[in-house]
């Protein structure tokens, strides 16, 4: 199971997102890791190649995290960070509810 997570603010600025794990949809084609690849790798770039903002991100096997630092609001494109962010997030959700069981929003108690 990929397990999801993000961190928001009161303001619903989201600083952090985090995936690990894999779905096990299929086992010789999983479609619902190929998406949350897709989703997580394209934001990567939104942010380091596109917008060029500095972060925190580590990609890897069946991991994914992009953090952002409170020095990172005052850029002149985190509105536009907080986009990709907010639909990726968006994207992630709707994949929650349309595969639960092989993708879900890490809970309190699950180990990190």
């Amino acid at each position: 199971m990929v397990f999801v997570d993000w961190e928001e603010d009161h303001q619903g600025q989201i600083w952090r997102l985090q995936c690990q794990g894999h779905a096990g949809f299929d086992v010789e084609l999983d479609l619902v890791c190929a998406a949350i690849s897709a989703l997580t790798g394209s934001l990567g770039i939104g942010f380091s190649k596109v917008l060029q903002i500095p972060c925190r991100l580590e990609a890897g096997d069946g991991a994914f995290l992009l953090q952002l630092s409170k020095e990172t609001g005052a850029h002149p494109e985190f509105s536009s960070a907080q986009t990709l962010l907010k639909t990726t997030v968006l994207a992630l959700t709707e994949m929650i509810e349309h595969y639960p069981g092989f993708i879900g929003r890490r809970s309190e108690e699950e180990p990190k």
